[in-house]
């Protein structure tokens, strides 16, 4: 039937619902006899129960590292095998594309190991085509998604039905704060009443714009709601005892109302302009694919035949649309639904998620009976936690206690059981003086629990923070104990140092006024600009602002003025205050030139200003550029690449983390940008201010586990990671659980108010039905008067913090149960500079006072007289030698309280870096003396150290010299670059004496078909990969136009690609960025896709699974020479990714798909590290004549 003519009647007969599902009693097969087959562990109980349960729908109470995965793959197994449902008659869905990958690879590779080991396995499900079996060739496959990539699927497919016209283009986050940051501009409505900035207000209007759409509200209905609480308001009298009065709480409720108002007018606008760009948030995307479900019966009938059984996994952490969504297209008639969730686990409030969704999902999926009426869906659980050790689990128990005290919609949430297997594992309490000796003792332990094996088999280590204000701190004291670390989420990027250099250059170059950020780079470790000189620069500037007073728009500033005019009366602040730095530096004044008390500038100081004002003006003339490149242009103008290559201990993909992260960030920013929006710097350093401002960040996404750094991140953003070690540091009271308490009614939150929300009827709300304002406004912001605090039930504020703190203890336990075999948990009595003592977490009193199998170890536990009525650090006065030695680090200094002045007195702090002068001085003499390893030698032979250290440092040297050699020429030098890709590789081994001319005469290459042919068949295969949910949903538009196919002529390749063994299989990785050094020069490249057999599911990156790297090729299939030198590619990528992940070389396989020809190339004999220096070394060494 055509989906464009709906049938006459969409509901049909209940009983004909309930006998279009099979009974499952008649399986041939138990979930036993299928883990046989498989050769994995048997299903617990609990697990058996869930996977051979009727069709029909159920929530299943999954815990945290429960085997929910295993146990959703397993179920689609069972039904396939059983011939209940062909494989792709099965929709999962969840919300992330690593869970998504998983899901689809376990049960697409289960399903393929039953069809190879011969099972009798049915033709096809019933009502299935009979070629849809999937024991014959070209199978097919169960369908994984991601909640959002099938809601795209449903608007694109059906969203004309609605009136969404089909080109309409997604748009991410920075998008959607552009456009309304563009709309809050052009705001000509009253905000007088207002005290807001205006990042507060964009912030606030995109919050209420995303909550309408994942509520289902009209702005229009918001409006509505808020005028008739302020007409309410305005009716009532002032108090009990007077008709008219004023009091701060009253007026701050009325500005509210009125600011929230003044929002939903912007959201009213914000829509409009999406509407007229084309364009739709993920926001807009959940409510349109939810309107099609309500609204478009027939979309229900078409995906209900399409999908015969559906799981959601993760529906605690869905919103009010998406259970709309599904509830319109899959709740009615029985249909086989499975919710696989946690509400214990429900820890994304914010973004419109509530665990009261997943109560209600057996009301709102019922079972119909035969002879009329329906039952709420039945109720499973896994308990048995895999994950976690005894001790651990029992932690986790503990603090979630709490939530377990009550049963909600009839549903009892149970603790959670260590499996057999679990070893007892370690947690351990500790309660320190300061959060500075607490941050040192979280380092220690994690440095003790890295071991000394190689970098593939430490344990993974993570410290997860409540807030990211904890970041700087423990970042301190790992950079003092040497400890490699990593910063994950953008908001924490922000303040690591190279990022931080960055982002000044950006402000910069972009805005005059930024002399803020100037001051970074001048007194930074690159510029060093001393005390004097910038008196002196400052000076400057404020004859310039002075100057530039009598003067016209377009004088210039530099000119000296004359007469009266020239001495008017300003006082020194004015002048400081209104000029700029900026500006000085970019108009420094002829050598000579005195300040008005005589002062100059150094020779040195002056020398080094002329750079820094000649290297801002070239950046300055080349903001035009794409914003990734020119953010690339400032990284090596800096230096920033070789300072994080030349940092010791670490290898150069860990030292450059963070710059690819803020490079992976900016990508994401301009992907998508709309027309008129401003993708531009400027726009740009706006988005980063306001994840700067917003304490959860604007996210990056990717996050793995690592072996070889600590990974800091918020609690918050650990949700679906697990790491082996795990600390929580911060554990006082009014940090985690945080004191903090968000509702509906705070002044600038934006947030949709409660009573309109989807899920209202599990949120504590404000009672307006009060008879004065007082009383009215109080009930919204707490009791203040006594009679109010004596005689009336709870206010809203003291409701949302009960509220609050289960949601904190819902955050706690996530944080825990992230932790395999060691939790570090910490908290200290005083905190920063505070005056007042801080008291530990209830959450950690809890586990202090718990009696149940609860193991804490205790560690220091400072009492309250041992560490003193006042916090040493309030008064503490630090000081140090300014500007400092970049290569030895800052000389810090604590003065005495006596004698604050008297620097003789003073202590000094060890040093927070590690010293590098007199190694640098000494890599310098070997670079001079031009024979590294000779100069090693010589060193030894005066009787110092030259272990394997120095003799490493002194190859590295050797091949930085070497790189400066000419690459095989005719009479022509010509420098090797640093970093080269993996096909220049291939070519200088081809043809050195091509790339040499290549490189001393750059000329672009002419555009080629068979590139375009190339680029525009990669990105089809990744939106192939994608479908599978593999890759992350940032643009849901086809890679490529048709007609573009069409001049390409891809459809033969594709076709060729999905009759290969690859079209079925899920790729571990889809393109990796990789880099390695051979012979001092660092090869980089990108891998097609990389698959993975075997090894442990725990090990995202196993060294002993089975590793197959990938390229696919659109070209002529080499042969002979040809192929052997192309083939270095893949050595390289072999090398790479062996290091980058500790794996061994005879692990990795590598080969060549040439789609075009339905040819694959596999290469055995791959070249190792010393045939690919040894090619090197070829194509570095001068030919003779």
């Amino acid at each position: 039937m055509s989906p464009e003519s709906p049938p006459a009647s969409v509901e049909e007969p209940v009983d004909a619902r309930v006998d279009a599902f099979p009974d499952v009693g008649s399986a041939r097969y138990s979930p036993e006899d299928l883990a046989g087959l498989l050769n994995q562990h048997a299903p617990t109980e609990e697990q058996s129960a869930v996977i051979s349960a009727p069709l029909e729908p159920r929530l299943v109470v999954a815990g945290a590292g429960s085997g929910k995965t295993a146990t959703m793959s397993d179920r689609v197994v069972w039904l396939v095998a059983n011939g209940f449902v062909a494989p792709d008659e099965v929709l999962g869905v969840t919300f992330t594309r690593k869970a998504a990958g998983e899901l689809a690879q376990r049960i697409n590779r289960k399903l393929d190991i039953l069809s190879e080991a011969g099972l009798d396995l049915p033709e096809g499900a019933e009502g299935a085509d009979g070629d849809q079996g999937f024991a014959t060739e070209g199978a097919a496959r169960a369908s994984v998604s991601t909640y959002h990539s099938y809601a795209n699927i449903l608007v694109r497919d059906h969203g004309m039905r609605i009136g969404l016209e089909p080109d309409t283009g997604m748009i991410g986050e920075a998008q959607s704060y552009q456009i309304m940051s563009r709309i809050v501009r052009a705001y000509e409505g009253d905000l007088g009443f207002a005290d807001i900035a205006a990042s507060s207000l964009v912030s606030g209007a995109i919050k209420l714009a995303a909550d309408c759409a994942e509520h289902l509200v009209e702005p229009d209905r918001v409006e509505a709601h808020l005028a008739e609480q302020h007409l309410f308001g305005e009716s009532l009298p002032f108090d009990v005892s007077k008709a008219e009065g004023s009091h701060a709480d009253v007026a701050k409720i009325f500005s509210m109302l009125k600011l929230r108002r003044v929002m939903a007018e912007l959201v009213v606008s914000y829509r409009r302009a999406t509407q007229n760009a084309g364009v739709m948030d993920f926001g807009d995307l959940v409510r349109f694919a939810a309107r099609i479900a309500q609204d478009v019966p027939a979309v229900g009938q078409i995906e209900r035949s399409r999908y015969r059984v559906v799981l959601l996994d993760e529906f605690q952490d869905t919103s009010h649309a998406q259970l709309e969504l599904f509830r319109g297209l899959y709740g009615t008639g029985g249909h086989p639904v499975t919710a696989v969730g946690d509400p214990h686990q429900s820890i994304y409030g914010f973004r419109g998620a509530s665990a009261g969704q997943l109560f209600a999902f057996p009301s709102l999926f019922t079972v119909p009976r035969a002879g009329g009426g329906a039952d709420p869906a039945p109720v499973s659980y896994l308990t048995t936690a895999w994950r976690n050790s005894h001790t651990i689990l029992a932690a986790a128990n503990t603090v979630a206690g709490p939530l377990r005290s009550e049963p909600v919609g009839g549903i009892q949430v149970k603790p959670l059981t260590a499996s057999p297997v679990a070893v007892e594992g370690e947690v351990r309490a500790a309660w320190l003086p300061d959060s500075e000796r607490e941050a040192a003792a979280v380092v220690e332990a994690l440095k003790a629990a890295e071991g000394d094996g190689p970098p593939s088999q430490r344990p993974t280590r993570a410290i997860l923070c409540r807030t990211r204000s904890q970041f700087e701190p423990l970042m301190e004291a790992m950079d003092l104990a040497g400890v490699p670390y990593e910063v994950l989420g953008l908001s924490g990027l922000l303040s690591v140092p190279e990022v931080a250099d960055i982002i000044a250059v950006l402000q910069v170059i972009s805005d005059p006024s930024r002399s803020d950020h100037l001051m970074r780079l001048l007194t930074g470790a690159r510029w060093r600009i001393g005390a004097v000189d910038l008196v002196v620069l400052q000076g400057r500037a404020s004859t310039l602002e002075r100057n530039r007073r009598p003067s016209g728009a377009h004088q210039d500033p530099a000119a000296p003025q004359d007469g009266a005019d020239a001495e008017q009366d300003t006082s020194p602040e004015e002048d400081a205050e209104s000029s700029s730095l900026i500006e000085a530096l970019d108009w420094l004044p002829e050598p000579g030139w005195t300040d008005a008390a005589g002062r100059g500038f150094s020779t040195t100081g002056r020398e080094r200003l002329e750079r820094l004002s000649r290297e801002l003006r070239y950046l300055s003339g080349q903001t035009g550029l794409e914003l990734t490149a020119l953010i690339r242009l400032v990284e090596t103008t800096l230096g920033l690449d070789i300072e994080v290559a030349a940092r010791p201990g670490q290898s150069g993909v860990v030292a450059r983390r963070h710059l690819d992260g803020f490079l992976d960030a900016a990508r994401d920013f301009t992907q998508g940008a709309v027309e008129g929006s401003g993708a531009d710097l400027t726009a740009f350093l706006a988005w980063l201010q306001a994840a700067e401002e917003r304490e959860k960040g604007l996210g990056m996404a990717g996050a793995e586990p690592s072996h070889e750094a600590v990974q800091l991140l918020t609690a918050h953003a650990s949700k679906g990671l697990e790491w082996d070690v795990v600390a929580v540091p911060g554990l006082v009271d009014g940090q985690f659980p945080s004191k903090t308490v968000d509702t509906w009614t705070s002044e600038k939150s934006g947030h949709l108010p409660w009573p309109l929300r989807g899920d209202a009827i599990s949120l504590p709300h404000w009672n307006t039905e009060w008879s004065n304002q007082r009383d009215w406004a109080g009930h919204a912001v707490g009791w203040t008067l006594k009679r109010q605090k004596d005689e009336y039930p709870d206010s809203y504020k003291d409701l949302a913090a009960v509220h609050h703190l289960e949601e904190e203890r819902r955050l706690a336990y996530v944080a825990f149960t992230r932790a395999r075999s060691l939790l570090l948990l910490s908290g200290s009595y005083w905190r920063g500079a505070t005056k007042t003592p801080s008291t530990p977490s209830p959450f950690l009193n809890e586990l202090m006072g718990a009696t149940d199998g609860v193991n804490v170890v205790t560690g220091p536990w400072a009492m309250p007289e041992e560490v003193g009525e006042e916090n040493p650090f309030a008064n503490r006065k630090l000081v140090a030698w300014w500007p400092f030695d970049p290569l030895n680090g800052p000389e810090v200094f604590v003065m005495d309280p006596q004698a604050p002045d008297d620097l003789d007195r003073a202590t000094a702090l060890p040093p927070r870096s590690r010293p590098r002068r007199e190694a640098v001085q000494e890599a310098a003499r070997w670079v001079r003396y031009s024979a590294p390893l000779e100069a090693v030698a010589e060193v030894g032979a005066e009787g110092q150290n030259a272990g394997k250290g120095l003799t490493d440092l002194a190859r590295q040297v050797e091949w930085v010299l070497e790189r400066s050699a000419p690459v095989n020429h005719r009479g022509s030098v010509v420098e090797l670059p640093g970093h080269v890709s993996a096909s220049t590789f291939v070519e200088m081994a081809n043809d050195p004496e091509a790339l040499a001319r290549q490189l001393r005469r750059p000329m672009p290459r002419p555009p080629a078909h068979a590139a375009r042919r190339g680029t525009a068949f990669h990105a089809w295969v990744e939106d192939h990969f994608g479908s599978t949910g593999m890759l992350d949903f940032d643009d849901p538009e086809d890679s490529a136009d048709h007609w573009v196919e069409d001049a390409l002529d891809l459809e033969p390749m594709k076709q060729s690609f999905l009759a290969s063994r690859w079209a079925d299989r899920v790729p571990a990785y889809i393109e990796p960025p990789v880099e390695t050094t051979v012979g001092g020069v660092t090869l980089r490249g990108r891998i097609d896709a990389v698959f993975r057999e075997g090894g442990s599911p725990q090990e995202p990156n196993d060294p002993q699974a089975r590793w197959e790297l990938v390229d696919w090729k659109t070209g002529a299939v080499p042969s002979g020479r040809d192929l052997e030198v192309k083939s270095l590619q893949l050595a390289v990528y072999r090398l790479a990714w062996s290091r980058l992940h500790g794996i061994p070389l005879e692990n990795i396989s590598a080969c060549f798909v040439y789609v075009a020809h339905g040819t694959e190339r596999a290469l055995h004999n791959l070249a190792g590290e010393a045939e690919l220096e040894a090619i090197l070394a070829r194509a570095v060494t001068p030919q003779r004549d």
